[in-house]
């Protein structure tokens, strides 16, 4: 099988793909893995062959216009703006080589991450079937149907009368089925469920920024990849932790300034980047601005959360946790942190949930299994 597998440019749009990207690769399938310029490296390191595809983008994020469109919007609008943008931004710009690309490798099969629509254009204007893989929680209809019109449009230009509709395209979820609410109309009604492998418990050394650290208990506080920039969010986060009877190990970003936070006690460290798998399993906490590959790693090592929001879905993730009782959602103030945490760290109740949704996640089938089904896709299209 020729599997085509594509994802937007940060990481952390490339990570959850790569699991079943190494699957199709050691199963002997023949594998590409296509993005953005600049993003190369985090596939590379994977050991995939990797191809940046497109121009690097033309257009760039206006905050101010953000956030006047986006104004008075609720959390779920805001999102539907955004996804919006994208597909306007990241297929608008990239589809000329994305479909020269298709032409000259002929892929058998596409596999997408959910936000990469220059791929999924490309596909359904060559007439090449897809399948969409998640990056964060599945997405209603109402939100993914800007998107959707975008792309339609901008198919027609490529002569492509009508995009085909996508409910019959597996989605493969990586996200634990109780989390979502219920009664929601999805863009992917076709679920298939895939361990998120990457994320999961693995043995190994703990991170060495916990070694010589004066409490018993310890956090892992972090913004993520794309919002440890974000002013005042970081700040925030290790003013709330502190001064508690925790130690924190903090990660800034791998160009982060540690200037930038002045003196830290003894029980507070500042890393650039640590490894998920290699923090989590020493931890007793996670304060995290709700990514859903953080909440996602988190929640693997059933781990309770303290969330802060910043963008995107994460006001959805962050209810999910909170429904759940995995966690609590804190204002980005040092004290609304520091409460959250004392919350999540005296109650047991709270990693309790955390730990039932460990276990749902470690019992969810694994990328092998995805490819299986993708393989018998490919071989009834061909039929």
């Amino acid at each position: 099988m020729r599997l085509l597998i594509s994802a937007g440019g940060g990481y952390s749009h490339i990570a959850p793909l790569l699991p079943l990207a190494i699957a199709a690769r050691e199963a002997g399938h023949d594998v590409v893995f296509v993005t953005g310029p600049g993003a190369v490296g985090h596939a590379e390191a994977a050991g995939l062959p990797t191809v940046a595809v497109g121009p690097a983008p033309t257009g760039s994020f206006d905050r101010e216009k953000y956030l006047k469109r986006t104004a008075g919007l609720s959390p779920e609008q805001r999102l539907a703006y955004v996804v919006g943008v994208m597909a306007e931004l990241g297929a608008g710009e990239r589809i000329d080589d994305m479909l020269a690309f298709f032409r000259r490798w002929r892929p058998e099969l596409v596999l997408a991450g959910t936000a990469e629509f220059a791929a999924v254009t490309a596909a359904a204007v060559l007439g090449v079937p897809y399948a969409v893989h998640a990056i964060s929680p599945p997405k209603s209809a109402a939100v993914m149907a800007g998107g959707w019109r975008g792309v339609a449009e901008i198919a027609r230009r490529h002569g492509l009368d009508r995009f085909p509709g996508h409910d019959s395209v597996p989605y493969l979820d990586i996200w634990p089925e109780s989390l979502p609410p219920a009664g929601i109309e999805w863009d992917h009604p076709l679920r298939w469920p895939v361990r998120p492998e990457g994320i999961l418990p693995a043995p190994g050394e703990p991170a060495t920024g916990l070694k010589g650290l004066p409490h018993p208990k310890s956090v892992y506080v972090t913004a993520g990849t794309s919002h440890n920039t974000r002013p005042g969010l970081l700040e925030a986060m290790i003013a709330g932790v502190r001064g508690e009877r925790v130690n924190a190990v903090v990660t800034i970003g791998r160009d982060g300034d540690r200037e930038r936070f002045g003196p830290q006690p003894d029980s507070v460290r500042l890393e650039h980047y640590v490894p998920q798998s290699r923090i989590l399993p020493s931890v007793d906490a996670v304060v995290c601005h709700a990514g859903a590959g953080t909440v996602l790693g988190a929640l693997a090592h059933g781990l309770p959360l303290v969330l802060t929001p910043a963008a995107t879905d994460q006001f959805d993730i962050a209810d999910q946790v909170v429904r759940a009782r995995a966690g609590v959602r804190a204002e980005s103030t040092a004290e609304g942190i520091r409460d959250a945490l004392r919350t999540v760290l005296a109650d047991p109740s709270y990693r309790d949930s955390a730990a039932a949704l460990a276990r749902e996640i470690a019992t969810m089938p694994p990328p092998s299994a995805a490819l299986g089904r993708l393989e018998t896709l490919t071989m009834k299209t061909k039929a």
